[in-house]
């Protein structure tokens, strides 16, 4: 499986070595062409993932009956790679545009037709023709789509423990510690530092991963004293391969 988590590794194979710096973490850093945003990118205003799923979710709130939903993803460019679940009172798909991947959680009260609500999410945890899809925009998935029985690449469900897991790791990752000390913190805690997407003196950003999940580490860092001054955990939205490897989702 993934968290899947995530937002897929458009990182591609190359590797770059990055200097005295980086050797030092013993792990090369992967390399972030244009295609690739980091995570933290990702999360800044206005950012191009935001405002598409902005508009993404004013459009399907416009939808009238269920099966509005499908025609307004595929008139506005996107391209459904999953159903996760489709009963009376949920529908979840995910979808692909470019690049881009997200959940689409439509909720339904009490068997209605038109949705009680409408939610856009990045998409963690990918289903098999998800990733091809983001890789490859020939990609066409042949035959009926089926419904994921287990649900088993589902965000709502599948959340839960990996926000619990992520807030036992940020408690676990106090301020005021160098680069190298949360390495190893991160390490004992029976994660892989599976890439090093950053690395410089006032900053340093890991990707880790361990069993189906993983996260980003972002460190801002004092340039002078090099001990940490903010700590952050989030979601690893765009996965490198290595991350890729690391993870389970594949085994799914």
């Amino acid at each position: 499986m993934k968290f899947k988590h995530t937002l897929i590794a458009l990182a591609g194979s190359a590797l770059l070595a990055t200097g005295m710096a980086q050797a030092a973490d013993n792990t090369a850093t992967t390399s972030a062409p244009a295609t690739r945003m980091t995570d933290r990118q990702m999360a800044q205003p206005n950012n191009a993932m935001g405002v598409e799923r902005d508009m993404l979710v004013q459009k399907l709130r416009a939808g009238t009956n269920r099966a509005d939903y499908e025609r307004i993803l595929k008139d506005n460019g996107f391209r459904v790679s999953g159903i996760n679940e489709d009963k009376k009172d949920y529908l979840e798909y995910e979808v692909v545009k470019g690049q881009n991947s997200y959940e689409v959680q439509v909720d339904f009260k009490d068997g209605a037709k038109r949705a009680s609500n409408v939610e856009v999410a990045p998409n963690m945890w990918r289903s098999e023709a998800t990733e091809r899809m983001v890789k490859d925009p020939n990609y066409q998935y042949t035959g009926a789509m089926a419904v994921d029985s287990k649900a088993k690449y589902s965000d709502r469900r599948n959340m839960k423990g990996w926000t619990n897991e992520k807030d036992r790791l940020q408690k676990a990752l106090p301020m005021n510690l160098k680069a190298a000390d949360y390495r190893s913190k991160i390490e004992g805690m029976g994660y892989k530092v599976t890439a090093v997407n950053d690395r410089e003196k006032d900053y340093v950003e890991y990707e880790i991963a361990k069993g189906e999940n993983s996260y980003e580490v972002q460190i801002d860092l004092d340039a002078r004293t090099g001990m940490a001054s903010k700590v952050d955990v989030t979601s690893n939205l765009w996965e490198a391969e290595a991350t890729e490897r690391a993870t389970d989702k594949k085994k799914m």
